[in-house]
């Protein structure tokens, strides 16, 4: 009978420092992206919840961004993770956290 004791335990890799994912300096484009199309449709909203209109097809965003169709996607993913913004439809976004968009703007 093996018990946790007596069983063989994979070796871990050493874990670099502060490992950050590739797309990371893309979510700053990204968010600086839709901050600028915050202010431009910037219409007395509330200021906990704006929702912007966004008329670009994300093949559109991601060559305006240099960054590739997959990076897009994961820098979306990533900011609606950390409930950043929440996609409401084809060209809507809703920036749930401005101070925490901005705060991503900044680490590019």
């Amino acid at each position: 009978m093996q018990t946790f004791e007596n069983t063989a335990h994979p070796i871990a890799a050493p874990v670099k420092e502060r490992e950050r994912p590739r797309y990371v300096p893309h979510l700053g484009k990204l968010a600086t992206f839709i901050e600028h199309h915050g202010h431009i449709n910037d219409s007395g909203r509330n200021q906990d919840h704006n929702i912007i209109e966004v008329r670009r097809t994300d093949a559109e965003i991601a060559f305006h961004l240099g960054i590739s169709m997959e990076a897009l996607d994961r820098c979306f993913s990533e900011l609606v993770r950390q409930n950043v913004i929440r996609l409401r439809s084809a060209n809507q976004i809703e920036i749930l956290n401005n101070a925490r968009l901005a705060e991503i703007a900044r680490q590019v």
